[in-house]
């Protein structure tokens, strides 16, 4: 404890609170431990589990963070009289540092909605006097459910066990319901993996492939670009196994050491021991390798099986040595490695993992199917083009081609998703290289060239895009947009903006020709309108000597008027129409901003 340093008064507040309370013994007094950077409450807890394996008694640790009420408040086993085991909604409960008195595996006490923050209104109180004891009473909750096993009930969301420490690489894997069922009818159990680095990001393997010990291709997992080959760059070579269940240790422990690993995957049917002994030969390159574990798992507990997942794990330098008195062969190489992962206790150095499936990675939200799935055509790579690219590829889009004709410019890199290392480069090729790192999925074309050369000489492109989109507000893409007939539907969506990005214009249309004459009709006041302010407009120009004006509009108002775009783009899709204008403006006072309203619509042909 440091010397002088005394407990804020609101967590003396808090500790009162547990003074007489039958089920709470206060074992010392509030300490603060410099290597834990916290106070810490020495106490013992009575919980209702009589004839369990949990003592109706149990000791604990809680940390309390020197901004109480508003930091956290945790709770870790005493190594003396405290929880061994790890359950679930708990940290991994490993031993920790000899020198302090409580276990790592602290419980997990907040609801699930405690992420969000202030945007919901929690249980745990912000009260001093209310937050210690509220704390204390779930952990007497989390007590008494895990002794009659309902910390993980049927039907709540299935819940893996908490590794423990993890190294700086994640590989990141595929798979969802589909590649479940491939996974079952096929009979090896062992087999090599492909693992490629993510878009030359050295702490990140995205597994490409699954193959047998004998090299056969089982599973080609799907990526984009972000995983396409890369010159002088090799495919690192991982072991991968399967377990029917996930190997853990009861009751809900993760393994932590190679002896553990082996003693779980017993439990499941799987030989470790033999397992490894097979692969090693393949693995004797002086390179350290992965071993992925792969395991089918639900959605919620006690639910059908829902997808496989994995988990990976370094495993140590095999066959660079042979034990004393063993010949320089594979069998003598076997030996040594058997000593090395099982001689003593080895730890595991797990590696985390993620499941990279679009379903995962579009969990907080996407676009529409519809969009997602379809090839996206965009003409024009400028501010509001490269804005609306980058939101789609973000919702999940996974085709996009790109058309531009013009290259980046200093002054274009105030409002442009690009930037200074980009100038002087075309804009529809460095906006592809960046949508690529956005998404494991994606596939983008770039096309630096005009869009009559696109259309005469790549009739490809135009046959592969369900959506059309124009960013260019140039007469001369509209009249050949116009010219050109596709041999079915189109979603067709043409955006632009005004005198300073203060209003937006968004024209749709649904058909196999883009429909020039009811663009112009529907848009002619809209850009007579825009035409008169330009004339007004003290117009900025970029550059000295013949007076070569730029449009005005700032890099926040060009990124508000994409997201409307965007939403504007939706509504096209999920909402066919044979033409439809709307026009949006801001709305602000001189008081400020107050929002974006649509201010004109104008439909024709719209379908049920």
């Amino acid at each position: 404890m440091r010397a002088g340093r005394l407990p804020p008064d609101a967590i003396l507040l808090g500790r009162r609170a547990l003074d007489g309370l039958s089920y709470v013994e206060l074992l010392d007094d509030l300490r603060w431990y410099p290597e834990a950077e916290c106070w810490v409450l020495h106490l013992a807890v009575r919980a209702n589990t009589a004839g369990t394996s949990i003592p109706e008694r149990t000791e604990w640790y809680a940390h309390i963070e020197d901004t109480y009420p508003w930091g956290d408040v945790t709770f870790f086993p005493s190594k003396h009289d405290g929880l061994a085991g790890t359950f679930p909604h708990q940290q991994q409960n490993a031993a920790g540092p000899t020198e302090l008195p409580w276990r790592k595996g602290y419980l997990c006490l907040k609801t699930g909605l405690a992420a969000f923050g202030f945007r919901t209104r929690p249980e745990e109180s912000w009260d001093p006097a209310r937050k210690l004891l509220w704390h204390v009473q779930r952990a007497v909750e989390w007590l008494e459910a895990a002794s009659r096993g309902q910390l993980a009930p049927r039907g709540d969301l299935f819940e893996l066990p908490d590794l423990g420490p993890k190294d700086k690489h994640q590989v990141a894997f595929r798979e969802d319901a589909h590649s479940l069922a491939t996974w079952s009818g096929i009979t090896e159990t062992m087999g090599l993996a492909d693992c490629r680095l993510a878009g030359g990001n050295p702490r990140v393997f995205a597994v490409t492939a699954f193959r047998s010990m004998a090299g056969e291709d089982l599973l080609s997992v799907r990526w984009g670009e972000l995983l396409a080959p890369r010159p002088q760059q090799k495919d690192h070579r991982a072991l991968w196994l399967l377990c029917p269940a996930v190997p853990v240790l009861p009751p809900h422990a993760a393994p932590e050491t190679w002896r553990d690993l082996a003693e779980a995957m017993k439990a499941c049917g799987v030989d470790l021991v033999e397992r490894l002994r097979q692969a090693a030969p393949r693995l004797h390159d002086g390179q350290p390798h992965l071993c992925l574990i792969g395991f089918p798992i639900p959605e919620r507990v006690g639910g059908a099986l829902a997808r496989m997942h994995w988990w990976a794990v370094w495993l140590p330098e095999l066959g660079g040595r042979v034990l004393a008195g063993f010949r320089g062969n594979e069998r003598g190489y076997w030996y040594h490695d058997r000593a090395l992962l099982f001689g003593r206790e080895r730890h595991l150095k797990w590696v985390s993992t993620d499941n990279w499936h679009p379903s995962e990675l579009r969990s907080r939200g996407a676009l529409p199917e519809i969009i997602r799935d379809q090839g996206i055509l965009l003409i024009g790579a400028g501010a509001l083009g490269s804005a609306l690219a980058e939101l789609l590829v973000r919702g999940g889009a996974t085709r996009l081609f790109l058309v531009d004709n013009q290259l980046l410019m200093a002054g274009n890199v105030g409002r442009h998703v690009l930037g200074f290392p980009d100038v002087r480069y075309p804009k529809a090729e460095r906006l592809a290289d960046g949508l690529r790192l956005l998404s494991p999925d994606v596939t983008v074309q770039a096309f630096y060239e005009p869009f009559e050369a696109v259309v005469s000489e790549r009739p490809e492109v135009l046959d592969q895009s369900g959506i059309v989109i124009d960013c260019t507000a140039e007469d001369p893409v509209i009249e050949r947009l116009g010219r050109h007939s596709f041999d079915t539907p189109r979603v067709f969506f043409s955006a632009s903006v005004g005198v300073g990005a203060r209003r937006l214009m968004c024209f749709s249309a649904t058909g196999s020709r883009f429909p020039a004459e009811a663009f112009r009709r529907m848009s002619d006041g809209w850009i007579r309108r825009e035409h008169q302010e330009l004339r007004k407009a003290d117009l900025p120009r970029e550059g000295i000597g013949c007076w070569h004006p730029v449009f005005p509009g700032r890099a926040d108002d060009v990124l508000l008027q994409a997201t409307v775009a965007m939403k504007s783009l939706e509504k096209a899709v999920l909402r066919p129409a044979a033409a439809r204008l709307e026009a949006y403006e801001q709305d602000g006072d001189p008081d400020g901003f107050r929002g974006v309203n649509r201010v004109e619509l104008v439909e024709e042909g719209v379908q049920p």
